[in-house]
C-alpha cells in the first residue's frame, strides 16, 4: 500500500510540474498581449486630431497686382514619443506570496480533502453517507471562494505577476475534492446506484470542466492528479474495478474535451500516462473484474481518436496525439496480457482492430493506424503462454527404430483458440485491406494490409505452435495463402492497378519463402530467403513500388546475418565431395541471387540497397571460396586446424580476387567493388606478412613445389600488377617492397626444397655445400635481374633494391661461405660474386652514368 500511495504522489507531482509549466506559459502570453495594446495605443495616440486650435500658417498668396508673396512654411514640430515604461522586474517576495506559495496552498488543500476522508474512514467518524456530503460541501464551498475572488479582483497589475493566481488554486482544490465526493459515493461506498453513480462522477466532472476553462491550466493540472490520484489515496477492503474504470473513463473524457476546447497539449499526454499507468497497476490484481481494464484499453483508444478535432492532423502534434496514445495504451495492454490469466485481456487487444480500421478509413491522414493494431495484435499472439502439450499422432517404431507416424487430430484443443485467434486477425486486416484499396485515397497502405498481415500472423503461430520445425501441414496452409494472394494480385491487375498487383505479388513471393522455410532448414532457408530477392526486384520494377526496396533490404540484412554472423555455419552439415557439395546452395547460389537482384534494382535506382546487394553477393562469393577451400582440406568438417598449403591457397584466392575487383572497379566505377578490392587485398596481404616469416624453413612443414609458387611467388606478381590500378604513392610502395621481400624467400625456400623436400627445417636439418652455394647463385642472379629491370625501366629504387640483394650477397659469401664452403664450392661462390660485382659496374658505367649526365 506504502509503494501504491508513493507512485501516485509521484503522479500528483508530474502533474504538478505540468500545471507550473502551463502557467509560466499564460504569464508569458499575458506579458506579449499588454504590449501589444500598448503598441497599438501608442500608434492610435499619433493618429488622433489635437482638439486645441491651430495657429493660421501663411501660404503663397497672389497679389492684384502680379507681385506674388510668399510666406515659407515653418517645419512641423516632431511628435515626442512617449517614454517607454520600464519592465517591471521579479519580485521575490511577491513571487513566493502571489504564486509559489498559492500554489503550494493548492496542493495543500487537495490533499487535506483526501486525507480528510481517509481519517474519517480509519477513525470511523460519521458514516459514509455525511461523509461524502461534507467533502462536496468543502467542494462547492472552494469554487464559490473561488468565483468570489475572481469577480472581486484587486486593481489590475503589470508585469509576469499580473495574474491572480488565487482563484485557479482554490477551484483546483475545490475540484478535486467534488472528485473525490463523488466517488466515495458511488463505487466506493456503494451509496449510489451505478447509474447515479456514473451521474455524480459525471457531474463532478463536468464541474471540472468548467473551472478549468474559467480559471486556467492550473485547475486542470491540480483537478487532473487529484481526479486520478483519488482512488489510490483511499483504500478499501473489496474494490470494484468495473467502478474503478467507468471513473477512469469519465474523468479521461472530460480531460480530453478540455484538451480540445483549450488546446493544451499537456493535458493530453498527462492523461494517457495516468490511464495506462492505472491498466498496468490493474495487471497486478487478482480477481474476476479483469474485463473492466481489458475493456477499458479499446474505449479510451477509441475516445481520444473520436474527440481529436480533424484540423489538428495537419500538425505533426496533432497526428502524434492520435497514434501515440494509441500506442501507449496497447502497451499498456501487453503487460496486463502477460500478467493476467484468462482471454479478456487478448480481447481487448484484438479489438483495438476495427476501431483502428474504423479511423484509418474515415480520416485518410491515419491511414497507418490499422498497421499499428496489427503489430498489437502479432505480439498479443506472441506473448499468448501456450500449456505444454504433445502431438495426438501415434508413432509406430521397430526395436527403437520410427516406422511411421500415424496422424492424429488436426490441431490439439490447447492451441486451438490461439489458431482461432490468428486466423480472425489475418481475415479482419485481410478484408478491411481489400475493402478500403479501391476507395482510398491511398491505395497502397490498405493493399499493403492484405498482403503483408496474413503472412505475419501464419509466421507468429507457426512459430508459436511448431517452433520453427519443419513441418508440412504448415508449408500447404503458406501454399494456400500464396494461392490467393495470387488470386488478389490477378484482380488488382483487372483493375489497372499495377501497384496494388505488385504489394500483392510481394506477399505472395513472401508467402511462397515463408512455406520453404516451414519445409527446408540449416542453409536451405537461408537460400529460400535469398531467392526472394530477384523477385522483389522484378515486381519493383514492373508495378513502380519503390517500398519494396524497403522490404528488399530487409530480406537482404537478414541473409547477411544469416550467413556471415552464425556461429552454427561451422557446424552445418555440407557433405563430403569436394566442390559439389552443399556449399553451392548455402553461399555460390546466394551471392548469385544478390548480384542478379543488385542488377535489377540499379536499373530504377543506384541507392543504398543496390550497395547492400553487391556488398553482400561480394561477400558470400569471397565465403564460398573460402569455405570451399576448408571444406576440401578438413575433409567434409569446417572447424578444426590449417596448414601451410591451405594458407598458401587461401592467401592465393584473397589476391586474385583483389585484383579482379580493381580492374572491373576501374571499368565501371563502382564504389563498392574497389571497396571490395582494398578489403580482400588488405586481408591478403595481412597473411601474406605472416607467410615471410613463419614460413617452412621456420615451422618446418612440408611444402612441395606448387605450394610454393602458390605462397610466394603469384601473390609476389599480383601485387606488382595491382600497383597500376592504385593512386596512393604509399600502397604502391608496399606492394612493391612484398613483392621485392616475397620473391628473394620464394627462392630461398626453393632452393631449401630442392634440396630437403621431405625436411625443410632449417633447425632440425643440414645445409649442404651445394645449397649453400646454390643460395648465392639464386640471389646474385635476382639483384641482377633486379638491377636489369632498373635499369630497363629507370626505376633507381628498383637498381637501389638489386644493390640490398647483392650486398647481402657479398656479406653471406664472406661471412658464411668462406668458412662453411670448402673445395671448388668456395672457388664456385667467390668467382660467381666477382664475375658479377665487376660486371655491375661495367653496365653502370655504360649505362646509367651516361643517363645521369646526358
Amino acid at each position: 500500500m506504502e509503494a501504491l500511495i508513493f507512485l501516485l504522489v509521484l503522479l500528483g507531482g508530474l502533474g504538478w510540474l505540468f500545471g507550473v509549466i502551463g502557467f509560466f506559459r499564460a504569464g508569458s502570453a499575458h506579458e506579449e498581449l499588454r504590449a501589444l495594446r500598448l503598441a497599438l495605443d501608442q500608434l492610435a495616440a499619433r493618429h488622433v486630431v489635437s482638439p486645441e486650435p491651430v495657429e493660421p500658417v501663411a501660404a503663397p498668396v497672389s497679389i492684384p497686382s502680379g507681385i506674388a508673396e510668399t510666406v515659407e512654411l515653418p517645419p512641423p514640430p516632431e511628435e515626442p514619443h512617449p517614454p517607454s515604461a520600464p519592465a517591471p522586474g521579479r519580485d521575490l517576495e511577491t513571487l513566493i506570496t502571489t504564486r509559489w506559495g498559492v500554489w503550494l496552498g493548492a496542493a495543500a488543500l487537495l490533499f487535506a480533502g483526501v486525507f480528510l476522508i481517509r481519517y474519517a474512514v480509519e477513525h470511523a467518524v460519521l458514516g459514509p453517507a455525511p461523509r461524502c456530503g461534507l467533502a462536496a460541501l468543502l467542494g462547492l464551498a472552494l469554487l464559490g471562494a473561488a468565483e468570489w475572488l475572481q469577480r472581486h479582483e484587486a486593481r489590475p497589475l503589470s508585469g509576469p505577476l499580473a495574474a491572480d493566481q488565487a482563484p485557479g488554486a482554490l477551484a483546483a482544490g475545490g475540484t478535486a475534492i467534488l472528485f473525490g465526493a463523488a466517488y466515495g459515493a458511488g463505487p466506493f461506498y456503494g451509496l449510489l446506484p451505478p447509474v447515479l453513480a456514473l451521474a455524480a462522477m459525471a457531474a463532478a466532472s463536468l464541474v471540472g470542466l468548467g473551472a478549468a476553462l474559467r480559471y486556467g491550466q492550473l485547475t486542470a493540472a491540480i483537478g487532473l492528479v487529484g481526479a486520478f490520484a483519488t482512488p489510490a489515496l483511499v483504500s478499501t477492503v473489496d474494490p470494484s474495478l468495473p467502478g474503478l474504470f467507468g471513473y477512469l473513463f469519465v474523468i479521461s473524457a472530460v480531460a480530453l474535451l478540455v484538451m480540445r476546447h483549450t488546446a493544451w497539449i499537456w493535458l493530453g499526454w498527462a492523461t494517457t500516462i495516468a490511464d495506462a499507468i492505472w491498466v498496468c497497476l490493474a495487471a497486478g490484481m487478482e480477481g474476476t473484474e479483469l474485463w473492466a481494464a481489458a475493456i477499458f484499453i479499446p474505449a479510451t483508444a477509441a475516445l481520444n481518436l473520436v474527440l481529436l478535432p480533424g484540423a489538428a492532423l495537419d500538425h505533426p502534434t496533432g497526428r502524434r496525439l492520435a497514434w501515440v496514445p494509441f500506442v501507449v495504451l496497447a502497451a499498456a495492454g501487453l503487460v496486463l496480457e502477460a500478467s493476467a490469466a484468462g482471454d479478456l485481456p487478448r480481447v481487448g487487444l484484438f479489438l483495438l482492430s476495427p476501431i483502428a480500421v474504423w479511423k484509418g478509413s474515415a480520416e485518410p491522414r491515419l491511414d497507418r493506424l490499422p498497421w499499428l493494431a496489427a503489430l498489437v495484435g502479432l505480439l498479443t499472439l506472441l506473448l499468448w503462454a501456450l500449456p505444454d502439450w504433445v502431438p495426438t499422432g501415434e508413432v509406430l517404431s521397430i526395436d527403437g527404430v520410427v516406422q511411421a507416424v500415424l496422424p492424429g487430430a488436426w490441431a490439439p484443443q490447447v492451441v486451438r483458440p490461439l489458431l482461432g485467434a490468428a486466423a480472425l486477425l489475418a481475415g479482419f486486416h485481410a478484408a478491411a485491406g481489400l475493402w478500403q484499396e479501391r476507395r482510398a485515397a491511398r491505395p497502397l497502405p490498405w493493399a499493403a494490409l492484405t498482403a503483408g498481415v496474413p503472412v505475419l500472423t501464419l509466421t507468429v503461430a507457426y512459430a508459436q505452435i511448431a517452433r520453427f520445425q519443419p513441418d508440412t501441414a504448415w508449408a500447404l496452409v503458406a501454399l494456400a495463402l500464396a494461392g490467393a494472394l495470387t488470386v488478389t494480385t490477378g484482380a488488382a491487375s483487372g483493375d489497372q492497378a499495377p501497384q496494388r498487383a505488385g504489394v500483392h505479388a510481394a506477399g505472395a513471393v513472401a508467402a511462397l519463402a515463408l512455406g520453404c522455410a516451414m519445409l527446408l532448414h540449416d542453409y536451405w532457408l537461408t537460400l529460400a530467403i535469398a531467392l526472394f530477392l530477384p523477385a522483389l526486384a522484378w515486381i519493383e520494377a514492373r508495378a513502380d513500388l519503390p517500398p519494396l526496396r524497403q522490404v528488399a533490404l530487409a530480406v537482404a540484412a537478414l541473409v547477411l546475418v544469416r550467413l556471415l554472423l552464425n556461429w552454427y555455419v561451422p557446424h552445418y552439415l555440407f557433405g563430403e565431395t569436394v566442390i559439389a557439395n552443399g556449399l553451392v546452395p548455402a553461399y555460390a547460389f546466394p551471392a548469385a541471387a544478390f548480384a542478379l537482384a543488385a542488377f535489377l534494382f540499379r536499373r530504377r535506382a543506384d541507392d543504398l540497397l543496390v550497395a547492400t546487394l553487391e556488398a553482400g553477393a561480394v561477400a558470400f562469393a569471397a565465403c564460398f571460396v573460402a569455405l570451399e577451400i576448408r571444406h576440401g582440406f578438413g575433409r567434409g568438417r569446417l572447424a578444426g586446424a590449417f596448414g601451410f598449403e591451405e594458407a598458401a591457397l587461401h592467401l592465393l584466392t584473397l589476391a586474385v580476387q583483389a585484383l579482379a575487383y580493381l580492374h572491373l572497379a576501374q571499368r565501371t566505377g563502382r564504389r563498392i567493388l574497389r571497396w571490395a578490392a582494398h578489403a580482400l587485398g588488405g586481408a591478403a596481404l595481412a597473411i601474406a606478412i605472416l607467410m615471410l616469416p613463419l614460413n617452412p624453413a621456420i615451422t618446418g612443414e612440408t611444402a612441395g613445389v606448387p605450394s610454393l609458387f602458390v605462397a610466394y611467388l603469384v601473390p609476389a606478381v599480383i601485387a606488382l600488377l595491382s600497383r597500376r590500378y592504385l593512386a596512393d604513392a604509399g600502397l604502391r610502395r608496399a606492394l612493391a617492397a612484398y613483392a621485392l621481400v616475397a620473391g628473394f624467400v620464394w627462392i630461398t625456400l626453393q632452393i631449401r626444397q630442392f634440396f630437403h623436400p621431405d625436411l625443410m627445417s632449417l633447425f632440425r636439418g643440414t645445409v649442404e655445400d651445394a645449397e649453400l652455394w646454390a643460395w648465392s647463385g639464386g640471389w646474385l642472379v635476382y639483384g641482377a635481374a633486379l638491377m636489369f629491370q632498373g635499369i630497363r625501366t629507370g626505376e633507381r629504387a628498383l637498381r637501389l633494391a638489386a644493390l640490398g640483394v647483392l650486398g647481402l650477397v657479398c656479406a653471406k659469401v664472406f661471412l658464411i661461405d668462406m668458412s662453411g664452403l670448402t673445395g671448388l664450392w668456395r672457388v664456385l661462390s667467390f668467382l660467381g660474386l666477382g664475375l658479377t660485382l665487376i660486371g655491375l659496374g661495367a653496365v653502370q658505367r655504360r649505362l646509367v652514368l651516361p643517363a645521369k649526365q646526358g
